[in-house]
């Protein structure tokens, strides 16, 4: 081999060696640069009321520091699901400045059926347990985060389904925790339609009603009875109550909270509303 093939083979090795990944240096390039990509952070919370302890999910603006201003809060359902995607979309959101810096607190489940029914179901025997997480959200959960995060007093709820069922409830049963609402698809038939009958003696009593709700239905059958909820807060809705409906027959009932998320926020944030 002449000092001319030498050359080309130690060239055509060092391209091979540089062109394709995985050798030892580069892995340990790689290895070293890893680090995590945190949205959040979670603690166990010890609840005397529901006798348990609880996992809190807390997502917090990007600007957020102990020194810095207070920020609207939203608690969120359904946690274990939706916490990624909604704090994606408040992110987005507020970095354009269409909504102001939330944040975001989610709720996973230990029994949902337990917690998020505010009546035990006639046919079916079940639930029932809604009254007792309200207290757990009212007088230890939402202290909690008060004492401990830089909070306004402008609380959002947002549901999804059963939970979505559930945030009506909360929207009839105590004025006082929360500003605004977010009912996606919420399953309205619940314990033989008794939300209906309730949402429409809650409008009627409380004709100052200041709250912002905001209520979506995806490609789910009629028996949810979204629709009978809309039509009797068209009827009986006081005028001080901002409220929005909107119903997307494309959208699936999995996935409704991405968008929903989206709307419902742009919705109550907006000073046209």
């Amino acid at each position: 081999m002449n000092l001319l093939s030498v050359r080309r083979m130690v060239l055509l090795l060092l391209f091979l060696f540089n062109a394709f990944p995985g050798s030892s240096q580069d892995e340990a390039i790689i290895r070293d640069s890893i680090a995590p990509v945190n949205i959040g952070h979670a603690f166990q919370f010890n609840s005397v009321i529901l006798n348990e302890k609880r996992t809190i999910y807390v997502h917090l603006p990007d600007s957020y520091t102990k020194e810095q201003k207070s920020y609207p809060v939203l608690y969120l359902f359904d946690a274990e699901i939706n916490f990624k995607p909604v704090c994606g979309v408040v992110d987005i959101l507020s970095r354009w400045k269409i909504i102001p810096g939330l944040i975001v607190i989610g709720l996973p489940n230990t029994d949902r059926m337990r917690d998020l029914t505010p009546t035990r179901d006639r046919k079916f025997n079940i639930g029932g347990g809604g009254d007792n997480f309200l207290r757990f959200l009212k007088e230890e959960l939402i202290p909690h985060i008060d004492n401990n995060y830089n909070t306004q007093s402008f609380r959002i709820l947002e549901g999804h389904s059963i939970s979505g069922m559930f945030t009506m409830y909360a929207f009839t049963a105590d004025t006082t925790l929360f500003a605004a609402y977010i009912a996606v698809s919420p399953s309205m038939y619940w314990d033989e339609q008794i939300m209906l009958s309730k949402i429409d003696d809650f409008l009627k009593t409380n004709p100052d009603l200041r709250k912002q709700l905001y209520v979506t239905l995806s490609n789910e059958p009629e028996f949810m009875l979204v629709k009978e909820t809309i039509a009797i807060i068209r009827k009986v809705a006081p005028v001080t109550l901002k409220w929005k409906f909107r119903q997307d027959p494309t959208e699936r009932h999995e996935i409704a909270p991405l968008k929903s998320t989206y709307d419902g926020l742009r919705f109550i944030f907006s000073e046209n509303n």
